[in-house]
């Protein structure tokens, strides 16, 4: 898989621009056929003229045509199709290199006529088990390379590091990346000579496309394989690597990195980051082979992220699965003890109701039999009749929000006429309202019947007006009023009560909710706004309130007119 990146990285980074001494001269020998004279062509296949002799001539002539140049060294690249005689020139020319080959045994086969070993090396062509060139030796099997020998001969610094171990081929791109000629246009002298000078000129074949080797751009001939080899590893530009011991540690980096990212962020959110994290790795290993040279590789890393991934996902969702779990057996328990909750307060308001009422018999009877009592006794005996009230309807109330959260209501389908509702509720707690001296105005306005619960909406209007009364300093007024527009019908209670907090307005129609500035001088449960928002919504209406600190509160409710 690393492999895969690592070709693949090559062609990211393109062909590198830099000016190189190499130049290679291709000898297409299907062209040599058209130069020999025609007393030539006819004892062409004859013993008395083989083809080699030919051979020799042009190579020996190539040779000092370049030679005569002045350039820096002169490599024969290919081994199988030069003439063993052309070996002779080397004695001629002391920068002519020519390749050597590799037997079965690995070891060189030297041509003939050459006496000095550093004359020679093999130009041998590794490749790896997918049939891809990306590596090569400076000595293999105790046999020296035309690298190292290019490189002893060029007078470059001692090599650095084990010469028996390979080195990556760090190619300058696709095939013809190197400035090429043709050897019969030089030959012939359709091609200027001047370039030659102080070039490192490689000789080699014009193979057929059938005999090129895979490489990581494209599949390119022997000769420019050999022109990468040689310039990679005379001028030190190699492929680096990281050692296993590093590419361990960063390896385990990430994984730490990774199952950090899992564990403290949620999946999709997790997901990204480690997207981010692979497009990082990546990035920076594209910036350090084509900048640096150095490959770290990307699979491990890639590998650990998505690795890690896959096996802390298996435990991330054991875990979610199992506070899931806890959850569910939390809320089945919650569901349990809220039903015991529902069931206790239910019985035991049942079981006050019945002291209560003896409460209120006696305090009845006792004010009605017994009228001569002093006036101090009948007032006592009334302020117990008006906390017992008070207590009965604490206990109501409760059980109707009990009733309420046990199952769902269902509100009844009546014609009713809410100013007729409005009416009847103001009359249940006319005697309220006198006690304080208060004066209740109903500012009524003819209203079309809506279809609802007449009993449901008389206890959202008794518990608004009681709320009123409550409030209300001693002597002030209470405004009832009621509107119609054309999708609702409106019913208002205004006071001039105290007033609400704006902080605290959102709050008032929650459950036993109370505003503070008035809990602890008015007695109340806070479920009167509670049940009366519940019981509006029922209907598909809405509950509003309006207050200002000190000047009193109005309380608005609205039911749709049907279409």
């Amino acid at each position: 898989m690393d492999q895969w990146f690592y070709d693949h990285f090559f062609r990211l980074r393109g062909t590198q621009q830099f000016d190189t001494p190499f130049i290679l001269v291709r000898v297409n020998e299907a062209k040599l056929y058209p130069l020999l004279p025609m007393a030539q062509k006819e004892r062409l296949h004859t013993d008395q003229y083989p083809m080699g002799v030919f051979h020799q001539h042009f190579y020996e002539k190539l040779v000092e045509m370049i030679a005569a140049q002045d350039p820096k060294l002169i490599i024969f690249t290919a081994y199988h199709h030069i003439p063993p005689e052309i070996t002779r020139l080397t004695e001629k020319f002391p920068n002519l290199i020519v390749a050597a080959g590799l037997n079965e045994e690995n070891q060189l086969t030297i041509p003939s006529g050459i006496s000095l070993p550093h004359q020679y090396g093999f130009s041998h062509v590794f490749v790896d088990s997918d049939n891809m060139v990306r590596r090569s030796y400076p000595v293999y099997s105790s046999s020296t390379s035309l690298a190292l020998r290019t490189r002893y001969h060029l007078k470059v610094p001692p090599v650095r590091g084990d010469l028996i171990k390979p080195f990556l081929i760090n190619f300058r791109g696709p095939a013809s990346s190197y400035p090429t000629v043709d050897a019969v246009d030089l030959y012939e002298g359709d091609t200027p000579l001047a370039p030659l000078k102080d070039r490192i000129v490689l000789i080699g074949l014009a193979e057929s496309q059938s005999a090129y080797f895979n490489t990581p751009f494209e599949p390119m001939p022997r000769l420019e394989i050999q022109a990468n080899v040689i310039d990679t590893f005379v001028n030190d530009r190699q492929i680096n690597t990281a050692g296993k011991l590093t590419g361990l540690l960063v390896s385990f980096a990430f994984v730490l990195g990774a199952t950090a990212i899992i564990l403290s962020s949620p999946l999709t959110m997790s997901w990204l980051l480690l997207l981010a994290l692979a497009t990082l790795v990546l990035l920076t290993q594209l910036l350090s082979f084509s900048l640096f040279t150095f490959w770290m590789g990307v699979a491990n890393p890639l590998v650990c992220i998505f690795g890690t991934h896959l096996l802390m996902l298996g435990y991330k969702l054991h875990k979610q699965e199992e506070i899931q779990w806890k959850a569910e057996q939390e809320t089945e328990y919650l569901k349990h003890l809220d039903h015991f909750k529902n069931n206790f307060i239910s019985l035991f308001s049942h079981d006050l109701k019945t002291p209560i009422a003896k409460i209120s018999a006696i305090t009845d009877r006792l004010i009605t039999q017994y009228p001569e009592l002093e006036p101090e006794i009948i007032e006592s005996l009334k302020n117990i009749g008006r906390t017992n009230f008070e207590l009965t309807r604490l206990i109501t109330d409760i059980l109707k929000v009990t009733k309420m959260e046990s199952m769902p209501t269902e509100p009844q389908k009546e014609v009713i006429d809410l100013n007729r509702l409005v009416q009847t509720a103001s009359e249940n707690l006319r005697y309220q309202a006198e006690e304080k001296q208060l004066q209740v105005v109903l500012d009524l306005e003819p209203l079309f019947s809506l279809e609802g619960d007449p009993h449901l909406i008389l206890e959202v209007i008794h518990n608004l007006i009681e709320n009123a009364i409550k409030y209300s300093p001693n002597k002030t007024s209470i405004i009832i009023r009621s509107e119609e527009t054309n999708q609702s019908i409106q019913i208002s209670v205004i006071d001039q009560g105290p007033g609400i907090p704006a902080d605290e307005l959102p709050r008032v129609t929650s459950k036993f909710y109370r505003a503070k500035n008035v809990a602890e001088t008015t007695k109340g449960s806070g479920l009167g706004l509670y049940l009366s928002k519940y019981f509006v919504e029922l209907h598909g209406g809405k509950l509003t309130l309006e207050s200002e600190e000190g000047k009193g509160t109005t309380v608005r409710f609205f039911l749709p007119i049907p279409d």
